[in-house]
């Protein structure tokens, strides 16, 4: 995620100097959207990054990139924090301290729930290592955590610095992403031993060309066992935005063999021109006939995009539902996608919209071919929230949940606040 600091802050430039069109917009916000958690920086956390995830109550879990109690790092070493329903509200209390040494900091994804209500989560940095790690939180009968790692990375055949949320599959074995492993990146497989310990196997690396570089995102995996993800950059696609990040971006799979190996296949390999989306954002979600949706920070008419991609005679085919603009809708979407049971998308841009400071969007089919943008919300800065990094999560009666970095209140950031946590009601 820290490279798409990139995206936003050139975005930024470019509209100040009138370089990225500009509309204007009096539409009034169509959703309800309240803050209901403010970070301060202090113990409480600050800079949430990731995705939430709800429990069965309907309570939000997620980390915070910094703060906390963890003195080894300059601005704390982050938090797992839950928010708790209460009659009067939200109520929120850490469940974990990172502290960098054996047990990680910075975590910048989020966490998912096992069965039997264990938390997992992996963290950028720390560890035995330095280089990051994955780690599990089990709650005891007092309402208390107890924090152990599953694995340490190393740098070396391993991968470093994952920075994505993890996925399970059937058999309750854990995949995930580094972001860098010999500057390209590495999929991960940890694998439940009888004995409860964990054993992580390397099932693919990046090599930039053609196969991708630096997968930022979380996977997916389809009925099969099958594994799903994107890559920001690399490819084939000639797309040079910066000298050491080439190309375009490209959608993998990864098939497991019946001899315990995986083979990997580009099943689509994103190239500038003609309209087409270039340089994925975030992770790939399934609908229900099995096309993909995702978002991409580049492509289009240069603001982003939201595509699906549908496969006919095995041949993935790219179509853009909703190119951005800039302002109302926002542009350069982050985070994953979030479908409701009527089809409808979900999403945050993390610039433009009236402040440029971001935007909360809904896209509706309003054709069999086309697709129809209306902004829930428009991030304000301070007090409201900014530059949202992560997607969004829905409970049971469809409201949207989501997390902001920066914005929230006086502090962190040069004054920009410690971040936010924020809900939209339908």
């Amino acid at each position: 995620m820290r490279q798409k600091t990139f995206w936003i802050a050139a975005s930024c430039v470019l509209a100040m100097l009138g370089l990225l069109p500009i509309f204007s917009s009096g539409a009034a916000p169509t959703s309800a959207y309240r803050i209901i958690y403010s970070f301060t920086g202090g113990a409480d956390g600050g800079e949430p990054m990731s995705d939430l995830t709800l429990d069965a109550a309907g309570n939000l879990y997620g980390t915070t990139f910094n703060g906390g109690t963890g003195t080894e790092c300059n601005f704390g070493c982050g938090t797992v924090f839950e928010l708790k329903r209460t009659k009067d509200g939200w109520r929120e209390q850490v469940l974990y301290n990172f502290v960098w040494g054996k047990d990680g900091a910075g975590p910048e994804a989020g966490v998912i729930f096992d069965k039997a209500g264990t938390l997992y989560g992996t963290t950028i940095s720390g560890g035995s290592n330095g280089w990051g790690t994955v780690f599990k939180l089990a709650p005891d009968s007092h309402g208390a955590w107890t924090e152990s790692i599953l694995y340490s990375f190393a740098n070396n055949t391993d991968g470093a610095n994952p920075q994505a949320d993890l996925t399970f599959d059937a058999e309750g074995n854990l995949y995930g992403t580094t972001f860098a492993f010999d500057g390209y990146g590495s999929v991960f497989e940890l694998i439940r031993q009888a004995n409860g310990s964990w054993a992580e196997k390397t099932i693919h690396t990046f090599t930039g060309a053609p196969d991708g570089t630096n997968p930022s995102s979380a996977v997916i995996l389809d009925s099969v066992g099958s594994v799903y993800g994107m890559t920001e950059f690399g490819g084939t696609g000639k797309c040079l935005y910066m000298e050491f990040k080439p190309g375009c971006g490209v959608v993998y799979k990864l098939s497991p063999t019946s001899d315990g190996k995986w083979t990997e296949t580009v099943i689509y390999d994103f190239v500038r021109g003609g309209g087409s989306a270039v340089n994925p954002s975030a992770g790939l979600i399934f609908d229900s006939v099995g096309h993909l949706f995702g978002t991409t920070l580049q492509g289009g008419e240069g603001l982003g995009t939201v595509f699906d991609l549908t496969q006919s005679q095995r041949v993935w085919q790219q179509n853009v539902l909703y190119r951005f603009y800039g302002n109302p809708d926002g542009m350069q979407p982050v985070g994953k996608l979030e479908m409701n049971a009527n089809g409808a998308l979900f999403g945050v841009t993390s610039s433009g919209g009236n402040n440029r400071l971001g935007t909360i969007f809904e896209l509706t089919r309003s054709t069999p071919h086309a697709w129809k943008d209306r902004v829930l919300h428009s991030f304000g800065g301070d007090i409201d929230g900014r530059n949202p990094t992560a997607g969004l999560v829905s409970d049971s009666l469809n409201h949207l949940y989501g997390t902001a970095s920066a914005g929230g209140g006086l502090g962190c950031l040069a004054g920009e606040g410690c971040g936010i946590v924020y809900e939209i009601t339908p």
